[in-house]
C-alpha cells in the first residue's frame, strides 16, 4: 500500500481540509469528524487502494483500513492542520449522535495503553500458569503493578482524552483526576470517620479504575472553564482563571460529582452482576452474533463504560469479551472458507490474510474485505457467533485482562476458575467450526478477475506489464534546480528511512517546480507545498517542497495546475519563494519520492552533487 497517496485519496474524498474538524484513529479505522458528512464521496472511497470500507455513526465518518491505519493517519497528518478548520459551518448532530460521538472519542485514544497492560497481564498470567514465577518475587510484584497502572490510574487517562474531546485544558482535567487518586483522599476515606469539607459530607468511594466520575467531572469542567475565560479580566487572566477553575472543580468534584458518579457506576456494576446471574447465555448469545453490526457502525467503543464499570467492581468482564472473543473467530472461519473456496487468486490472497488477522483480533480487514462484501459468509459468522456465545455464556466464562480477544490472547481468560480458559477455548472451536461449515454450505458469488482486486492489481502492478514487454528503462528529470542530496540526509524520518518509498532530495536555489515526466497531476495538496503525479511510465511521484511547510498554509506558493490536468515533463507545476520560505526558518530541502518504488526492478538516483531543470535524476528500471 502507498500510504501517501491513499491519504492524499482519502483526504480528497471526505471533502478535503477544510472539511475536516478533527481525525484519528483506532486499530483499524480513521476517524473523522467532518463539518459536512454530506460532501464525502462514499463509493469513491471505497475504491481507494488500501480501504476496506466506509461507514458512519456517532458523529463520526470513519474509514476502514485495517492493520496499516497508523501509518496512514501519519502520512494523513503531514497534508495539514485539521484542528483549525473553521471556514465551514459544522453541521448540527442530534443529541444521541453527539453523545455516541463523544463516548467513542474519549474511549478510543486510550485503547492502546489498555491494550498493553492488558497483553502484560496475559503474559504474566501464563507464567503463573506455568509456575515460573515466585509470586512473592520482586519481578511478579514489579510485572503485576505494570499490568495494572493503566487501569488503576484509568481516571487519569480518560481525563485527558475527555478534556481533547470536550475541548477542555487538558492540565486541568488531570488536577481534578489527581484530587480523585490522592493518597491523602484514600486514607481519609479508609479511615472509618466521616470525611467533610467546607462543612459538606463528603461520599467515601473510591475513583482508582473508575470511569463514570471522571468523564462527568471533565464535561462540567469544560463549562467552568468558559465560564473563567469569558468573566476573568484580562490583566490578571493567567493566575485568576486557573484559580476559579480549581477551587470550584476540587470540591465539586470530592462533594458532588464524584459520588454521583461513583453511585451511577454501582447501580451499573449491580445491573451487569444481574444480567450475568440470570441471562449470561442470551447476553454472550446477542455480543457474538451481533457484533457485526456494531462494528460496522463503529459503536463497539461505545460499550466500553459499561465493560470498564463492570471490570473496576469484580476484575472481570464477562459481558462483551466472551462474546467478541467467539465473533471474532468467526469472522477468520468465514474468511478462510472463502479463501479456500475462491477462483480469484488476487482475493484468496487477501481472505487468507484477513483471516489470519481476524483469528488474532483484528476483524475489520475481514468484515469488510471479504464477508460483508460477499454477504452470505456474514450470515455464517452471525449464527457462529451466536451460538458459540451462548455456549460460553452458558458456563460463566469471563476474561480477566482486556483487550483485543483473539487466539493470541486466549490466556486472558484465565481466572481463578479453572475451567474458565477450558470452555473459551471450547467456544472458540465451536465458533470456527460452525461458521466454516456453513461458509461452505451457503457458498457465495466469487469476485470476478476483471473484479475491484484484479482493477487494483493492474493499477500497481508495474512488474506485470514489463514482464511482456520486457525489462525497459525510464527517466525521470530534475523538477529543481539546486544541490542533490541522498534520502538519508533528510531531517524528516518518513522520507530519511524510505519508508515513503525509494527517491532523491534537492535543496532548490530557484523557485520553481517543473514535471519530471510526463503524465497526470494524481494529487495537489490544499496547502500547495507538494504534488502528486502519475507517470505515463506507471511511476506514482509524490513531490514535497521544503519539511513541514505545510504551517505556512499555501503561503508564498502559487500552482499552476490542478488535480487531472496531463502534463509533459517540463511543464511548470508550481513557483514559490525561496527566500520568504527561509526567512521564516523553514528547510526548503524537497524529496522526489517514487511511492510505488517496490513495484520496479530497481530506482538508481544520479550521481551528481547539483543539478538543473531538465537534467537526468532518476532511473526506473
Amino acid at each position: 500500500m502507498k500510504h501517501e497517496s491513499t491519504a492524499a485519496e482519502i483526504l480528497k474524498l471526505v471533502g478535503g481540509e477544510k472539511n475536516v474538524d478533527s481525525v484519528t484513529h483506532c486499530a483499524t479505522r480513521l476517524r473523522f469528524n467532518l463539518k459536512d458528512e454530506k460532501v464525502a464521496n462514499n463509493e469513491a472511497l471505497k475504491n481507494v487502494q488500501g480501504v476496506v470500507g466506509v461507514a458512519s455513526s456517532g458523529g463520526q465518518y470513519q474509514v476502514i483500513i485495517g492493520n496499516e491505519v497508523n501509518n496512514v493517519y501519519k502520512a494523513l497528518t503531514k497534508l495539514g492542520n485539521f484542528a483549525t478548520n473553521n471556514d465551514a459551518p459544522t453541521v448540527k448532530k442530534g443529541k444521541l449522535t453527539t453523545l455516541l460521538d463523544t463516548i467513542s472519542g474519549i474511549f478510543t485514544p486510550i485503547l492502546p495503553a489498555m491494550i498493553g497492560c492488558a497483553m502484560i497481564k496475559a503474559v504474566l498470567l501464563i507464567l503463573k500458569t506455568f509456575d515460573l514465577v515466585d509470586l512473592d518475587g520482586q519481578f511478579n510484584t514489579i510485572m503485576t503493578f505494570i499490568g495494572d497502572a493503566a487501569y488503576y490510574f484509568l481516571p487519569m487517562l480518560l481525563a485527558w482524552s475527555a478534556a481533547v474531546k470536550l475541548k477542555a485544558n487538558v492540565g486541568f482535567a488531570l488536577t481534578i483526576a489527581g484530587v480523585l487518586l490522592h493518597p491523602a483522599l484514600g486514607a481519609l476515606m479508609s479511615a472509618g470517620k466521616p470525611v467533610k469539607f467546607l462543612g459538606l459530607p463528603v461520599t467515601p468511594a473510591t475513583y482508582t479504575s473508575s470511569v463514570i466520575p471522571i468523564i462527568l467531572a471533565v464535561w462540567i469542567l469544560s463549562y467552568v472553564e468558559r465560564f473563567a475565560e469569558k468573566y476573568s479580566p484580562s490583566v490578571i487572566k493567567s493566575i485568576l482563571k486557573p484559580l476559579i477553575v480549581i477551587l470550584i472543580m476540587a470540591p465539586l468534584t470530592l462533594i458532588v460529582l464524584g459520588p454521583i458518579g461513583a453511585i451511577a457506576g454501582n447501580y451499573l456494576a449491580s445491573a451487569v452482576s444481574f444480567v450475568n446471574t440470570h441471562a449470561g447465555w442470551l447476553v454472550s448469545g446477542i455480543i457474538g452474533g451481533a457484533f457485526p453490526f456494531l462494528i460496522m457502525t463503529g459503536m463497539h467503543y461505545s460499550l466500553g463504560p459499561v465493560v470498564l464499570t463492570a471490570y473496576a467492581q469484580t476484575k472481570t468482564d464477562s459481558i462483551v469479551g466472551p462474546g467478541m472473543l467467539v465473533h471474532n473467530i468467526s469472522q477468520g472461519a468465514a474468511a478462510l472458507a472463502v479463501a479456500l473456496r475462491t477462483k480469484n487468486k488476487a482475493f484468496k490472497q487477501v481472505a487468507y490474510s484477513t483471516s489470519i488477522t481476524a483469528l488474532l483480533g483484528i476483524t475489520e480487514p475481514a468484515l469488510f474485505g471479504v464477508n460483508l462484501r460477499l454477504k452470505k459468509p456474514l450470515i455464517a459468522v452471525i449464527v457462529g457467533g451466536a451460538v458459540a456465545g451462548i455456549y460460553v455464556g452458558l458456563f460463566g466464562v469471563a476474561r480477566s485482562a482486556l483487550g483485543i480477544a483473539g487466539i493470541a490472547t486466549l490466556p486472558a481468560f484465565i481466572t481463578d476458575h479453572p475451567w474458565n480458559l477450558v470452555h473459551a477455548a471450547i467456544g472458540c472451536v465451536i465458533a470456527f467450526v460452525v461458521t466454516f461449515i456453513m461458509t461452505l454450505i451457503l457458498g457465495f458469488e466469487d469476485v470476478p478477475e476483471d473484479g475491484k482486486n484484479q482493477v487494483t492489481q493492474e493499477k500497481t502492478s508495474t512488474n506485470d506489464r514489463t514482464a511482456v514487454a520486457g525489462v525497459s528503462e525510464h527517466v525521470l528529470t530534475a523538477p529543481l534546480t539546486g544541490k542533490v542530496l541522498e534520502l538519508s540526509m533528510i531531517k524528516d524520518e518518513a522520507f530519511a528511512t524510505g519508508a515513503m518509498g525509494k527517491g532523491i532530495a534537492i535543496e532548490p536555489t530557484v523557485g520553481k517546480l517543473v514535471a519530471p515526466a510526463s503524465g497526470v497531476v494524481s494529487a495537489v495538496f490544499p496547502t500547495s507545498h507538494a504534488i502528486g503525479i502519475s507517470s505515463n511510465d506507471g511511476a506514482e511521484l509524490l513531490i514535497h517542497i521544503g519539511m513541514n511547510t505545510v504551517k505556512l498554509k499555501g503561503e508564498h506558493f502559487k500552482v499552476h495546475v490542478k488535480e487531472g490536468d496531463t502534463v509533459k515533463a517540463g511543464d511548470l507545476l508550481i513557483e514559490f519563494d525561496t527566500d520568504a520560505i527561509a526567512s521564516k526558518g523553514f528547510d526548503l530541502t524537497t524529496p522526489i519520492i517514487v511511492t510505488n518504488s517496490h513495484d520496479f526492478v530497481d530506482v538508481i538516483n544520479t550521481d551528481k552533487t547539483s543539478i538543473t531543470i531538465g537534467e537526468k535524476l532518476i532511473k526506473i528500471i
